[in-house]
């Protein structure tokens, strides 16, 4: 991208989606079909600019329903402020704005590990206008991010950045062991959050029973499953917003059973998704899926405010990577951690069997075994491009 370009876009909030078009407007995807991630996301290798380079590389980071809830005003070539967009928020699923930020948190960590991978150290300041609530949530920034030019060597989990994925298939081979863990925290360097192993053959099944009646009552929560439903996407859809939820990156093999479904709803996406029959399907899988867990790793943290969210999101987001190195795949079941009212009877209960009382909060909850790779999510492209002047 050429400098002159840069300045002219410095001072403007831009989106995601805009900064995914920034390098080459004209550009078009190579292989729709393609299932790398290099092909569905921003390539940082076409960004001069360095502070888009590390930028392309945060947009990689796993994030609630795929909303990639995040803007950026440009300050200079090294340095942005990064805020949550207030657009692209999940209301009925996360009132709070808990774990939207626990994302922002996930994209720090890709900004700063894409960072080392091409000489520059990542600095942040994390909420630079001070704390926030809900109501200035886009309007105060969530970090400021800058890059210092420096022989610091690559992070030994940059090389996953496009190779990480969460998968939500059914997971295959022994438990996660102790000794495995153990290797998978050493390559993580957890710096916020307590990371804890739930492997006991014993004990595991009963919580993985209750983390799956989270899915039960989200899926019975009418509200919730409906915004569920204006975040997925089927068909052609899919390559055209690049964004949201769907079936094939949920592990739905390609064949008639994935066809009728997404025929199925795009006639009628509204009924057929609130149907009993389609409930009752969508809860069969999932308990297939969760009861294969090769264990469950929750993150703690001591209290329960917004730099909690932020640093906890960038443990996580190493702790995937570093799972990833070692063979692991992750999935989060976090439905029992949401702060929505229906939900509020599991939420005590898995509280109690966690033995974890406030002030602290496990932020989340994920399954961890092994699997095969899925077709990986898009980032979204620069068709529905937008900016706003702050």
């Amino acid at each position: 991208m050429k400098r002159r370009r840069f300045l002219m876009a410095s001072g403007t909030a831009i989106t995601a989606t805009m900064l995914f078009g920034v390098a080459s407007m004209a550009e078009k995807e190579t292989d729709a079909g393609a299932k790398d991630a290099r092909s569905r996301r921003p390539d940082p290798d076409k960004f001069d600019v360095p502070i888009l380079k590390a930028l392309a590389f945060g947009l990689n980071a796993p994030n609630p329903h795929n909303t990639q809830a995040w803007k950026f005003k440009l300050i200079n070539e090294t340095e942005a402020l990064f805020f949550v967009d207030e657009e692209r928020l999940l209301p009925a699923t996360d009132p709070i704005a808990r774990q939207i930020h626990v994302g922002c948190g996930g994209f720090i960590a890709l900004f700063e590990v894409g960072a080392s991978s091409f000489g520059y150290r990542a600095k942040v300041e994390y909420l630079p206008e001070g704390d926030y609530g809900f109501a200035d949530i886009g309007k105060k920034p969530v970090a400021r991010l800058s890059l210092q030019r420096g022989d610091i060597g690559k992070d030994a989990l940059s090389k996953e950045i496009f190779t990480r994925q969460t998968i939500r298939t059914i997971y295959h081979g022994d438990l996660v062991t102790d000794d495995e863990f153990k290797k998978v925290i050493k390559l993580t360097k957890p710096e916020y959050a307590t990371i804890e192993l739930f492997n006991d053959p014993q004990s595991l099944p009963s919580v993985l029973e209750l983390l799956y009646k989270g899915m039960e009552v989200e899926c019975n929560d009418w509200n919730v499953f409906e915004e569920s439903r204006k975040w997925f996407r089927v068909k052609g859809d899919i390559a055209v917003k690049k964004d949201g939820i769907n079936l094939r990156t949920g592990g739905t093999e390609p064949g008639f059973n994935l066809w009728l479904t997404e025929t199925l709803l795009q006639v009628d996406s509204k009924k057929l998704w609130h149907s009993e029959y389609a409930i009752k399907g969508v809860l069969k899988g999932h308990y297939e899926k969760v009861m294969s867990s090769k264990g469950v790793v929750i993150f703690k943290t001591d209290s329960n405010n917004l730099i909690d969210w932020i640093k906890c999101g960038q443990d996580y987001v190493r702790f995937q990577l570093a799972a990833y190195n070692q063979g692991f795949c992750l999935n989060p079941l976090s439905q029992v951690l949401q702060e929505y009212p229906s939900m509020a009877t599991l939420y005590n209960q898995f509280n109690q069997m966690m033995e974890v009382e406030e002030p602290a909060k496990i932020q989340m909850a994920v399954r961890i075994g092994r699997s095969n790779p899925l077709e990986y999510s898009y980032r979204r492209n620069p068709n529905k491009s937008m900016t706003t002047n702050l």
